[in-house]
């Protein structure tokens, strides 16, 4: 499998709607580039905010990612973060963190047939209390990405190929 480059350290921001994928593709990447991982919703569990899912809640949680990440820049790690980043003023708080610590960024957005997304928010997950009824509010939220980024449609037993095209696109990202 191709490798990130040691000598740069990046800021990958991996999005999505829930039960996309995105936080099982996040945690493999982050484990395979040996970068610090960042999931919004372990944070807002540690935040004591689950079942808080307000703006200023959101935002709160997503600052406290941030202040993580650029504590991490300090020491020459790559950071993978995990969240929905639906919101472009959001992804535009990231973009700027990565411009003003001279980091290299790579957006990653994580989709699924929603069938699939079905299935997998049916089942209880550890950090998450998505469900249908969530998935559909934020699917309506959504701000199209403006950004330069990468589209890889999470399907069952392609996380390999998927890890592969990642690590491409980033190796790729000026």
């Amino acid at each position: 499998m191709e490798k990130v480059s040691k000598s740069t350290s990046v800021l990958i921001i991996v999005m999505g709607l829930p039960g996309s994928g995105k936080s099982y593709f996040a945690k493999r990447l982050a484990k395979e580039i040996d970068a610090v991982y960042l999931g919004s919703d372990e944070i807002r569990k540690e935040l004591g905010l689950m079942g808080h899912y307000e703006l200023d809640n959101k935002l709160t949680v997503y600052e406290e990612m941030f202040k993580r990440a650029k504590n991490t820049h300090k020491f020459g790690k790559s950071v993978v973060l995990d969240g929905t980043f639906f919101l472009q003023q959001v992804r535009d708080l990231v973009i700027f963190l990565a411009k003003s610590l001279s980091w290299k960024l790579s957006i990653i957005h994580i989709k699924a047939d929603e069938e699939l997304i079905a299935k997998r928010l049916s089942k209880p997950r550890e950090d998450s209390e998505a469900d249908m009824e969530v998935y559909q509010r934020i699917k309506s939220e959504f701000e199209p990405i403006r950004e330069d980024h990468l589209l890889i449609q999470s399907k069952d037993g392609f996380l390999e190929e998927s890890l592969e095209n990642a690590l491409k696109f980033i190796n790729s990202t000026p």
